[in-house]
């Protein structure tokens, strides 16, 4: 086996154009290994196909662009002989799509994402920040949630809440919410584990809670939570703040998706009274959006609260978390566009949250080599499967 994992992605980057390669960590586990080490829930007799190759070859269909389970189990029955001999596969392996739906089913997701995820942090930590002109001295991290839409049964429908760093796309931690609950409870199991020191928590208005925001601060991180309707006294203490009084601290006009938008941003520093814990400054975006093909334009006022106390980052830093938030929803707009997660009909068990982990999974990885543009990605893993097979840790 080559000495690093790490070494072997970076020769990936002879297709694509990155600045910082990642660097070398000769001791990180063959992600083979990783995934072999997720429990297999199927007895010793049952056992034909060994779990950790057989869900490594599920991935790199993934990474090929595989969308469906029939999909991956074609790749799968059609890899070399000799290369499932050397994963200890049969040289002749026999698996139908039913058979690999019926193992995703039942592993644990728990499990599985817990070992996915810290991969995936490791990898991340040995990459260098990126180069730009406002390096960011904390790291954003979004939460948010995302309903799996062809998995509704009778019972209710699959639905995953997740936190993603805002610079790479990858996911740290998913946990999935519970049948006829929402995402607010999952919110504390989901950050229990991770190191928040350093991390501003940014989230939806779901998740402007009291309690989420003193368990983000007790952790040592910071949080930027957006404030609307549901919680009514603090919203209308925020758009009582003398806004008009304030002055502009930041000010964006991008253009881009047929759209023009300008971004305007005021600060005030909270005063006492305002009923949530640890807020320190409240937020004024102001969002003017012009449909460049239909001339149309609309404006929307956001409202957010932070902890972070003025001074600690720029004003144009702050102006970036808050728009990095939305990263979560690229990564949801991927699963979709490209991976068709919404029209997934796997419906059984844990499958459709395995199905998820694994398109996260190969969207992180991707990611962290320098892909840009991840439909690109897909169509060169297809194309060069010698590529995707570096990754396990079986080819230099």
């Amino acid at each position: 086996m080559p000495s690093s994992p790490i070494d072997v992605l970076c020769r990936h980057l002879e297709h694509v154009t990155a600045s910082d390669p990642l660097m070398d960590l000769t001791d990180l586990p063959a992600l083979v290994e990783v995934l072999h080490a997720v429990p297999d829930p199927r007895s010793r007799r049952g056992r034909r196909y060994p779990l950790g190759p057989l869900l490594a070859l599920a991935l790199l269909a993934v990474l090929g662009g595989a969308t469906s389970l029939a999909k991956m189990t074609r790749f799968i029955t059609g890899c070399d002989p000799e290369l499932r001999e050397r994963l200890g596969l049969p040289a002749a392996i026999r698996l139908a799509a039913s058979t690999l739906g019926r193992l995703l089913s039942r592993l644990d997701g728990d499990a599985f994402d817990a070992a996915t995820c810290a991969y995936l942090a490791t990898l991340t930590t040995c990459a260098p920040p990126p180069t730009t002109l406002t390096r960011m001295p904390l790291l954003g991290l979004a939460v948010d949630g995302k309903t799996l839409r062809g998995s509704r049964t009778s019972e209710g429908v699959t639905h995953l809440l997740a936190a993603v760093r805002h610079d790479t796309q990858v996911v740290v931690a998913q946990a999935q919410v519970a049948a006829k609950s929402n995402e607010i409870p999952a919110f504390t199991p989901l950050l229990a584990e991770l190191d928040l020191s350093g991390v501003v928590v940014t989230a939806d208005a779901l998740h402007t809670q009291h309690e989420h925001a003193r368990q983000i601060v007790a952790a040592g991180g910071h949080y930027l939570l957006v404030v609307k309707g549901n919680q009514p006294t603090l919203h209308r203490r925020l758009k009582a703040l003398p806004w008009r009084e304030a002055i502009l601290n930041d000010r964006t006009d991008e253009t881009g998706h047929g759209r023009r938008e300008i971004r305007r941003m005021k600060i005030c520093t909270v005063r006492p009274g305002l009923p949530f814990p640890h807020a320190l400054q409240a937020i004024q975006v102001k969002r003017r959006r012009t449909d460049r093909r239909t001339g149309k334009t609309t404006i929307v006022t956001i409202y957010a609260i932070t902890s972070l106390p003025p001074g600690q980052i720029t004003h144009a830093q702050l102006a970036a978390l808050i728009r990095g938030h939305w990263s979560i929803e690229a990564l949801h707009h991927i699963r979709d566009v490209t991976y068709r997660e919404d029209a997934c009909k796997v419906r059984t068990g844990t499958a459709p949250r395995l199905l998820a982990s694994l398109r996260n999974l190969a969207i992180g990885l991707t990611r962290l080599i320098g892909w840009t543009n991840i439909a690109a990605a897909t169509d060169h893993y297809r194309n060069h499967p010698a590529d995707g097979l570096q990754l396990l840790g079986l080819t230099t």
